[in-house]
């Protein structure tokens, strides 16, 4: 009986190692769908791959599911690198569900200018930005608002019907858009709700989901839509009657955050370094149309024609908004909703 036991012993031991590798054949990463996704297996994995030999399992998920995660099993987080928005990568940093990116780790830190950490103390990055501009059916709006007052007023004017979409505060990005509409109104949320309420007559949907957004663009159900810029960009580039462009002063960043949550292995650095790597930083901005942050790249004339300048985008104050969300949340549901 006890050399049953000895013998049990050494094969879980002898295991153990196996095990061990078995677990560090690949890494597991988080991305957003579509040509993000392309753009993830071009470029991230295809880097990470060469660099270990190893694989980069990409799942699909959005902000919120990921968080579930990482709170559901601290320190042993099923997900090795992470695509976050930016509120919730501040509020994973501070709850201690993710590990400080560092240069000793992450050598291509170094060439990412601090404007893109410093809000999430390195615990996050921005890996990719962009802006919320304006798309417009050309044939029908030959000479659109120049700024977001006049648009706003004539929304609210019914000046172009029935036929316009913002973005709703209820999707991810919508405290943002909040924020920084306020920002042209002396940071008066009173007047921005009251703005809110009187576009709504001729609004056809405040959006929530951006594939619905741009599907109604697409069929032409609405001839204003209030967009990212990238994917604006590229949609007016293979729809010549589609137009984009940024109303002033400029637009409010929206960006994707990367990270690795607190207990990954440290195979996970190799992956963030990767993806601000030169080569896959520029790969990515060539793929989904949006500015990337490596400062060492220097775009293709064409393709930094299409991008937004970085001067044209304000950079929200997101611990403000974390805490301005639940009361302008409440406030949405009981005035717009």
């Amino acid at each position: 009986m006890a050399l049953k036991r000895l013998l049990c012993m050494a094969a879980l031991i002898a295991g153990m190692p196996f095990a061990a590798a078995v677990a560090q054949d690949k890494i597991v990463v988080t991305s957003a769908g579509g040509v993000w996704l392309e753009s993830a297996k071009a470029n991230f994995a295809a880097c990470f791959k060469e660099r270990t030999g190893k694989e980069a399992e990409i799942l699909l998920s959005a902000s919120n599911e990921i968080m579930q995660k990482l709170r559901a099993s601290p320190g042993k987080p099923p997900i090795d690198v992470v695509v976050l928005s930016e509120t919730d990568a501040i509020r994973a940093g501070q709850e201690g569900l993710l590990d400080k990116i560092t240069a000793d780790k992450v050598p291509n830190i170094k060439d990412v200018p601090e404007i893109f950490r410093k809000q999430w103390n390195d615990f996050a990055t921005i890996q990719n930005f962009g802006a919320m501009i304006v798309m417009v059916n050309g044939d029908k709006v030959p000479n659109p608002p120049k700024d977001w007052k006049t648009l706003i007023d004539e929304v609210a004017a019914g000046k172009y019907g029935k036929r316009v979409s913002f973005p709703s505060l209820t999707m991810p990005w919508g405290p943002m858009f909040t924020w920084f509409l306020t920002t042209l109104y002396d940071n008066n949320e009173d007047v921005v709700f009251q703005k809110y309420k009187a576009m709504l007559p001729n609004i056809a949907k405040y959006w929530v989901s951006p594939v619905e957004a741009l599907n109604m663009f697409a069929a032409k159900e609405i001839d204003i839509l209030v967009y990212w810029d990238g994917r604006a960009y590229a949609f007016a580039e293979e729809n010549k009657w589609a137009k984009a462009y940024i109303p002033e002063p400029g637009a409010f960043q929206s960006a994707a955050m990367l990270a690795k949550p607190k207990g990954a292995p440290d195979l996970a650095w190799q992956y963030v370094d990767c993806v601000l790597s030169p080569k896959a930083q520029l790969g990515h901005s060539q793929m989904v149309k949006y500015p990337i942050v490596n400062s060492t790249v220097e775009y293709p004339p064409a393709l930094k024609a299409q991008l937004t300048p970085l001067d044209k985008v304000r950079q929200p104050d997101f611990q403000l908004i974390i805490q301005k969300v639940p009361g302008w949340l409440d406030r949405w549901n009981k005035e717009i909703r």
